[in-house]
């Protein structure tokens, strides 16, 4: 017996080859032979003052919105000047059969998804127009990201750059 919860979805495999979604509500399944499939996801912890994200193995794909806070990271303009750039992603997962089977690590594929891009849409820019069009760099990230995800069966939301930090 599995109770799947509202904004949740599980993925059923019998015998190792997909056999099904269940969504929220009661399911019947037959052990041994049909077992929930785990998937990579990202889990944030807050003890206090510190607050830290790792990756683990779970049986049930949260379809609501998800927020992952990227470390910040160094990122060099189209005029050579070295930033720190620390970004937020929002994205939901649209479907969990295609989260689950079209990529190994779904939080490490968006991870470096979005780090890559970040520094191609930055690595066009100079450091005067990084920092005063930030609306124009989440937009274009946005849709870039949105695209490439799209067949992880993730829908991209809005994407925010926290903190452009340039150097002293």
């Amino acid at each position: 017996v599995r109770i799947i919860q509202q904004s949740e979805e599980m993925i059923i495999e019998r015998l190792g080859s997909y056999n099904g979604t269940l969504k929220a509500g009661l399911h019947f399944i037959i052990p041994i032979i049909d077992e929930p499939r785990s998937i990579a996801w990202k889990v944030t912890y807050d003890s206090g003052p510190h607050t830290y994200s790792t990756i683990r193995m779970v049986d049930r794909i949260d379809m609501r919105e998800n927020v992952y806070d990227f470390p910040s990271q160094s990122v060099i303009t189209k005029d050579n000047v070295s930033i720190q750039i620390n970004a937020l992603l929002y994205f939901q997962v649209a479907d969990s059969f295609k989260a689950t089977y079209s990529v190994a690590s779904l939080p490490l594929a968006i991870e470096k998804l979005t780090q890559t891009t970040l520094r191609n849409v930055i690595g066009e820019l100079e450091l005067d127009q990084t920092l005063v069009s930030r609306e124009i760099i989440n937009a274009k990230l946005r849709d870039i990201l949105d695209e490439a995800s799209n067949k992880w069966g993730v829908k991209v939301n809005r994407v925010e750059l926290q903190d452009i930090t340039p150097p002293p």
